[in-house]
């Protein structure tokens, strides 16, 4: 226990008093020690002056004693009843209403302001009394802790005169009392003990004691001083002497301070043992500390040291009888922690438990302690693989404490969902020792991870899994195994990284032998079940995973793999689901845990632990596009987008690795789905544009149409689903054979159009065909477009590459009852011109062309087939940091050889088009 002195120095001075007076007036806390020795003298001379009668006297005394302190109220509220009682009501009321002003709102001051006006009788001074004659002298009593004596004994007087009487004729007063004895003395000891001139003050104190040895404040301010002076052996003597006297038995005062004597007489070996300590010596540090506890047996910080030293020695069993006798002394939180850690290592997990539960339910513990005390029974809690009791505890801290939890959590979902789940052991609580000004203390702060003797180099094993060196970790494994070859986690962790690594042969070794070893191993079991599979062996890793679901006891992650394995969707899914919804798993933040999510395809709570995930910071940047994936799936555009220019940043800042293909893909994820509007313009010499709104289909021959339009994407791109508005208008621009050009061939068209499969680029359109020219026509078409192939897009990543476009279109005219179709496939190599920067392509290819229209030619034929060759030249431009290039001008030349049909189908095909 910690002694405050200015407490302690207040003790002493509120129980100074005088000989002849015992009349008790409670001054309050709001003055000083040194007020209260100035003060006193003071209202004792009042009284003596109310006895006689000498108003006059008593109210300057309390004037006086005013001035000295000004902002005591007992002080104002004597000095008004002296004005009443001697007929002054006016300076009464000044003085109630003066310090009522220092002291808004006080209810005793507003109280005598109203007694006043009704004209009630003071109550705050004494009836006067007859003042003791001079030479009777008497034995001075024990003073109080609370405040001095004020009056005598002897019976009361007659009534002294109230407000209304006359007041009496002031009379010559009586030479003021000398001084009690030993009290100049006291006075001069106190104010040296307030300058911490403590050596000044024990020979004025002793001084006192000579003179008044009767006095117990006198005797109580010399032990003190004493202390101060370090003479322990002959405070303790004087002490001893005192502890029999009944007022200091129920005195708190006075026990504080014989704690204080006892704590710095412990306080030598007390230091000793943490300099031992220290020093590696447990040895020594053991037997001072013992020492400290021996001398001062209630003290509780020698007590919590020995307990400290006694745990980390081992010595559990010891640690929990000392526990217990400090407990039988004194009911303290902090022994009953460190008795519930005792506990705990010896296996008694239920007595260990009410400790602890004893702790954090004690009264008055502040914060600090609240938090680490209840962080070591969570460590507990954890170490025995209490999740339940766990996540209690850890809503509590976080409701009471804000305690940071980040490491716990992960352990906790570790122990319920991740199939690398770490060995834990309880870290020991580490019991602070320290003195401060003279006096001993100790605090008990939550341990770290206990090391065993494979901790570090698993440690190292678990950092090198986690950064992708799956070789380095398989060796870091093997090397904690051999340090410890029972712990079952590290061999887990060799296992996942020798499978990781590729080493899948010695891994499915060493997991029989480890199953030999150990044929309950659930979680090696199952991952030999993976093993198998992956090698073909279909039925034994059937029976693997059938009898470790059996078994039971898997991780989430395990248990959900192995239902996946043996196609049993549903449960694996409904298995996650009940997960996710109990306590401890409801607010994870573990990417782990999400991607479990994605594989029972809940990509809702896989994108909700993401986002905790990204909010808490554990998201690692490896996640990121996974994320963003997620996000996609949901239609949830803009967090997906947000995902993917999270991963370009990473990649910017060397936190993410990822290959300049990676990049521009990712970049090209964000073009997409940023993408809300359009415009495209297409010019075609011979058949139609493909996909382009207002085009002619029925043109055939030796024309050419210049087709523009513009969309909007109200919803973007969605899960990769999304339609659009748009609107544009089409004209025939050249004819070889006088076919109609100009004005009056421009088409209107608007329409709306979807995409409706996420994986699939099939599109189906209404459009309502808008007359504009004298030669276009009013109407309603319906349209199917379906295009894909490969390499379509900018490669950044090599200077050419293979390259498929497909694209086929069906639609039907509704008032004209025309029907057409039509399909291109080209097929060749692109080739980037010039460097890594460069955006302009080059695609020479194969081509193979088809239409069909309802309407018969002149020549009598519905469709035409041709192939031939063709190069296209495409410029890519319009991009930044977070988008790939969005837009392009496309310029392409073909010839074609007639395969079948009409001749439309040969010749040269000529397009220009601007996508932007």
């Amino acid at each position: 226990m910690k002694l405050s002195r200015p407490i302690l120095v207040l003790s002493l001075a509120c129980a100074t008093s005088y000989d002849g007076v015992a009349q008790v007036v409670d001054l309050g806390p709001d003055i000083s020690p040194r007020q209260r020795f100035q003060v006193y003298p003071r209202i004792d001379k009042a009284y003596e002056a109310m006895a006689r009668g000498d108003g006059q006297r008593a109210i300057s005394e309390l004037q006086q004693a005013q001035r000295l302190a000004p902002d005591n109220t007992e002080i104002a509220l004597q000095l008004a009843a002296a004005h009443r009682r001697f007929g002054q009501p006016a300076q009464a009321e000044a003085v109630l209403k003066a310090q009522l002003q220092r002291h808004p709102g006080d209810a005793r001051l507003a109280q005598a302001l109203r007694d006043m006006h009704q004209g009630a009788v003071p109550a705050r001074l004494p009836e006067p009394q007859p003042v003791p004659a001079p030479a009777a002298k008497e034995t001075p009593k024990a003073p109080s802790v609370t405040a001095p004596a004020t009056a005598t004994t002897a019976e009361p007087a007659k009534v002294a005169p109230t407000a209304t009487d006359t007041p009496p004729r002031p009379r010559r007063s009586p030479a003021p009392p000398a001084m009690p004895a030993g009290y100049a003395k006291a006075s001069q000891a106190y104010a040296a003990a307030e300058r911490r001139d403590f050596a000044a003050a024990l020979p004025l104190a002793r001084q006192a004691v000579a003179a008044a040895p009767a006095r117990l404040d006198y005797q109580r301010l010399l032990v003190y001083l004493l202390v101060e002076n370090g003479r322990f052996d002959e405070a303790e003597a004087r002490a001893a002497r005192l502890d029999n006297v009944k007022q200091l038995q129920s005195d708190a005062d006075w026990q504080m301070l014989r704690t204080s004597i006892r704590q710095r007489q412990a306080l030598r070996p007390f230091e000793q043992a943490m300099q031992a300590r220290e020093q590696g010596d447990m040895a020594r540090a053991l037997r001072h500390a013992e020492s400290s506890v021996r001398l001062a047996p209630q003290a509780l910080a020698p007590r919590l040291q020995w307990l400290g030293l006694l745990l980390q020695d081992g010595q559990a069993a010891q640690a929990q009888r000392v526990a217990e006798q400090g407990l039988a002394l004194q009911h303290d939180p902090a022994l009953q922690v460190l008795q519930g850690v005792a506990l705990h290592v010896q296996g008694r997990g239920m007595a260990s438990e009410q400790a602890f539960d004893a702790a954090l339910s004690a009264p008055h513990l502040s914060r600090s302690e609240r938090q680490n005390y209840g962080l070591i029974a969570l460590d507990a809690a954890l170490a025995a693989g209490q999740t339940e009791r766990a996540q209690r505890l850890m809503q509590a801290l976080a409701t009471d404490s804000n305690a940071v939890l980040g490491s716990r959590r992960e352990r906790l979902q570790a122990l319920r969902s991740s199939t690398l789940s770490r060995g834990y052991e309880l870290p020991l609580p580490l019991v602070n020792c320290f003195s401060a000004g003279d006096v001993p203390g100790c605090e008990i702060w939550p341990g770290q991870e206990a090391p065993n003797p494979a901790y570090r180099v698993a440690q190292e094993a678990y950092q090198a899994y986690g950064d992708g060196q799956y070789a380095l970790a398989a060796d870091k494994a093997a090397a904690a195994i051999q340090l410890n070859p029972r712990h079952l986690p590290y061999r887990e962790l060799r296992l996942q990284a020798l499978l990781a690594a590729g080493q899948k042969a010695q891994a499915l070794d060493e997991a029989d032998q480890t199953l030999q070893l150990q044929p309950d191993a659930v979680e090696v079991l199952a991952l030999r079940s993976r093993l198998r599979r992956e090698q073909g062996m279909t039925e034994a890793a059937n029976a693997d995973a059938q009898t470790a679901l059996q078994i039971g006891g898997l991780s989430l992650s395990s248990e959900v793999d192995l239902l996946l394995q043996l196609g049993r969707r549903d449960e694996a899914a409904a298995r996650f689901a009940r997960a996710v919804s109990e306590p401890e798993l409801q607010q994870s933040a573990d990417p782990d845990l999400a991607y479990l999510a994605i594989r029972v395809k809940d990509d809702r709570q896989a994108l909700s632990i993401f986002n905790r995930a990204r909010d808490q910071g554990r998201m690692p940047d490896t996640a990121l596009r996974d994320g963003a994936y997620a996000a996609s799936r949901l239609a949830e555009n803009e967090q997906s987008i947000a995902y993917f220019k999270q991963a370009i940043s990473a990649s910017h800042e060397g936190r993410l690795d990822m290959t300049p293909q990676q990049q521009y893909e990712t970049r090209r994820e964000v073009a997409d789905r940023d993408r809300s509007w359009g415009v495209n313009t297409l010019l075609g010499y011979r058949g139609i544009s493909l996909g382009a709104a207002g085009a002619q289909p029925g043109l055939y021959g030796d024309v050419a149409q210049l087709v523009s339009e513009v969309y909007w994407r109200p919803q973007k791109f969605g899960d990769g689903r999304f339609w659009e508005l748009y609107g544009g208008a089409a004209q025939t621009v050249y004819s070889r054979h006088g076919v109609p050009t100009g004005s009056e061939t421009t088409q209107g068209a608007v329409g709306i159009r979807a995409k409706p499969l996420s994986d699939h680029n099939l599109i189906l359109a209404v459009e309502r065909r808008v007359r504009i020219g004298s030669l276009s026509s009013n109407d309603w078409l319906l349209r199917m477009g379906y295009s894909g192939g490969m390499g379509t897009d900018l490669r950044v990543d090599v200077p050419s590459w293979n390259t498929v476009n497909v694209y086929a279109e069906a639609g039907r005219f509704i008032h004209r009852k025309q029907n057409y179709a039509t399909f291109e496939a080209q097929a060749g190599r692109s080739f980037r011109m010039g460097g890594g920067d460069s955006r302009l392509v080059l695609f020479p290819h194969a081509v193979l062309g088809a239409d069909y229209n309802s309407e018969r030619t002149a020549s009598g034929k519905q469709s035409s087939v041709g192939a031939g060759v063709g190069v296209s030249m495409r410029f890519w431009f319009r991009e930044d940091r977070d988008h790939a290039p969005r837009s392009y001008l496309d310029l392409s030349l073909q010839y074609r050889a007639r395969l079948a049909g009409d001749d439309r189908g040969k010749g040269v095909f000529l397009r220009a088009a601007l996508v932007f």
